[in-house]
């Protein structure tokens, strides 16, 4: 219409004996690049979400706008894995950008090693201000505890029977766990709002979707998706909140914020414990539907909008990232599993090299301490376990949902990777 109102504009002032040409179309300001200096990071991670949980990765009738809209402004990551399908070693990962194995959490108890270095420990000498809220289930005695491990300030439950702490001290609160993802929700943006002078890490550990299922109040009864749909809808409100409140403060565009699961859907609980979208298996199992995860990455202004990184991926590159973000360096005394991907993340580049099968990365997967899957490029080797009574191999981009064996077929692959597996987990556990 605008258009339209222009040209007869024109033509008017042509009867009036005026002349010109019409007026140009308004050009679009470019975007601005973010604020100089190192960004704000923000970590919010899942318990049990499950890749076909969320609607812009396939979920049919649950409903999450928030996410999907920081998908659409950001980068999807359709190949993240975790190194082991259960809940503390993958925080394990993510806290140290170490295999779980040794970091001091290979399955879902230990504590993480006394040399072992913190995302929060390594951006503390950089500035940062760090805060973790939620879930930590990383050890229990105080030397263990968040405030020990390099934050500053911690509120929540260690794991999901453990009483509220608020730093290193037990607190009352009168509430049911029906409200634990509104007052963790609650907390985090509190810290958002306090930490405005200075760069910040905010870990935000939900305990949700875990069973059993708690959905508050105001969301009871509202999904399509029943009650596991209430509760994945909550934690996408709260993922909202969390992007609201950066946007009222202007700290979006200085804001890194990933967005994770820890492990796959707990499938042994029928329609209350998730789905695996396109994959097979869930938490506890080597498949795909427990090792992958629902990831998104948003940063306006730094990383492309609606972009979907198909590259295979890792928790285990959190904290390689974040610390490259943030200007420091890994630490020399020790090897990491992952590596950065901020270039990745931001367009730079769209793909990582490394020494698998077609040049690609080579990415580790185990159960407890024992080595059970290789990622290698587009390829998977998994071994036989109690989840398979025979070994498999599998091309993930023809059979997401490993349902083709390919070991008779290509048998040449299937040997090398193979060796290949056991090579690498040497490694990993005496370098």
């Amino acid at each position: 219409m605008w258009r339209r109102a222009l040209l007869l504009a024109a033509i008017l002032g042509g009867c009036r004996g005026e002349s010109g040409p019409l007026p140009a179309s308004p050009v679009p300001a470019p975007t601005p690049p973010p604020p100089a200096g190192p960004p704000n990071i923000v970590v919010i991670l899942a318990d049990d979400l499950g890749y076909g949980d969320l609607s812009s990765f396939g979920a049919p009738r649950i409903r999450t706008p928030n996410l999907d809209r920081l998908a659409a402004e950001g980068a999807r990551l359709t190949h993240f894995t975790v190194p082991v399908p259960i809940c503390a070693a993958a925080r394990a990962a993510l806290m140290t950008g170490r295999y779980p194995i040794r970091a001091g959490v290979p399955w879902n108890t230990g504590r993480l090693g006394d040399a072992e270095i913190t995302l929060a420990e390594a951006l503390r000498p950089l500035g940062y201000a760090t805060y973790a809220v939620g879930k930590w289930h990383l050890g229990y005695e105080l030397p263990d505890l968040p405030l020990q491990r390099g934050f500053d300030d911690y509120y929540g439950a260690l794991d999901d029977n453990s009483p509220l702490l608020l730093g290193n001290a037990v607190i009352s609160e009168s509430w049911g766990p029906e409200l634990f993802t509104q007052r963790y929700t609650e907390e985090a943006l509190a810290r958002i709002r306090g930490a405005r002078d200075r760069p910040f890490l905010l870990y935000l550990a939900h305990r949700s979707p875990h069973v059993p299922l708690h959905a508050s109040p105001r969301f009871l009864g509202l999904s399509p998706g029943g009650l596991y749909g209430d509760v994945v809808e909550e934690l996408d409100w709260s993922v909202g909140e969390v992007v609201r409140v950066l946007r009222e403060l202007g700290l979006d565009r200085r804001t890194l914020v990933l967005f994770a699961s820890d492990n796959g859907p707990a499938v042994a609980h029928g329609a209350n414990g998730g789905s695996p979208g396109p994959f097979f298996g869930g938490k506890g199992q080597p498949y795909e539907g427990g090792l992958r995860q629902p990831a998104i990455a948003w940063w306006p202004g730094r990383i492309p909008a609606a972009r979907t990184i198909a590259e295979p991926t890792s928790m285990l590159d959190v904290f390689p990232t974040v610390l490259t973000l943030a200007g420091g360096r890994l630490p020399a005394d020790r090897s990491y599993g992952g590596e950065s991907i901020h270039r990745l993340l931001t367009g730079e580049t769209s793909r990582i090299p490394g020494p698998g099968m077609d040049g690609g990365r080579e990415l580790l997967a185990y159960i407890g301490r024992e080595p059970v899957a290789l990622r290698s490029g587009t390829w998977k080797y998994l071994k036989s376990g109690y989840w398979s009574s025979t070994p498999g191999l599998f091309d993930l981009v023809v059979d997401p949902g490993e349902g083709n064996d390919l070991r008779a077929a290509r048998p040449d692959p299937a040997a090398r990777l193979a060796e290949r597996l056991e090579t690498l987990a040497v490694e990993v556990a005496t370098r």
